[in-house]
């Protein structure tokens, strides 16, 4: 990828980011929930994540089955696009990301997993914060916005739902959704 494209895509990444978390923070954004078959929105957002999976030769793929949610579908899309991105980005070339989902007691979580370079214990708690700025470069030296995740969290939320990571440094992470099944 080249340094004009790197930087068109950062500051592509950015303004949507701000523009969703202006438009949550603002009232704008009304959640309108239904019923989402997850393997179709997961599938969309694989495809156009493989070619920065493609770039770092990290293997993208997706185990998600026939499950539903109720949960508004351009929210969920942005934070199934969003942890995917990050996964992509923190983890080394050669490694791997998986989407997977499993359903239990009418809540459907979703995980997205990667071999990449973990997070320090302390970081985990700074990572849906506000009042925390967090933002690490990735293993390409991509930069985030420290938006992404406060963003993914509102619109969980909105959905009643809820969002978590789990992680030990250089050994890969694990974030999970968790929403209410169709």
């Amino acid at each position: 990828m080249t340094l004009i494209q790197k930087s068109l895509d950062k500051g592509y990444n950015l303004l949507r980011n701000l523009l969703e978390w202006s438009r949550s923070q603002t009232g704008r954004i009304q959640v309108t929930p239904a019923t989402l078959y997850l393997k179709s929105i997961v599938d969309r957002n694989v495809a156009l994540l493989e070619s920065n999976a493609k770039a770092k030769n990290i293997n993208l793929f997706s185990s998600v089955g026939t499950l539903s949610v109720f949960a508004d579908e351009n929210m969920l899309d942005t934070v199934i696009r969003n942890l995917l991105s990050n996964a992509i980005k923190f983890t080394p070339a050669n490694g791997k990301v998986e989407i997977s989902s499993q359903e239990q007691d009418n809540v459907v979580e979703i995980s997205i997993s990667d071999t990449g370079v973990g997070i320090k214990a302390d970081d985990i708690d700074k990572l849906f914060r506000i009042d925390v700025s967090y933002s690490t470069r990735g293993t390409a030296e991509e930069e985030g916005t420290g938006l992404g995740l406060l963003l993914c969290k509102e619109f969980i939320e909105n959905n009643d739902g809820t969002i978590g990571a789990e992680s030990e440094e250089g050994k890969g992470s694990r974030f999970y959704i968790r929403l209410p099944a169709s």
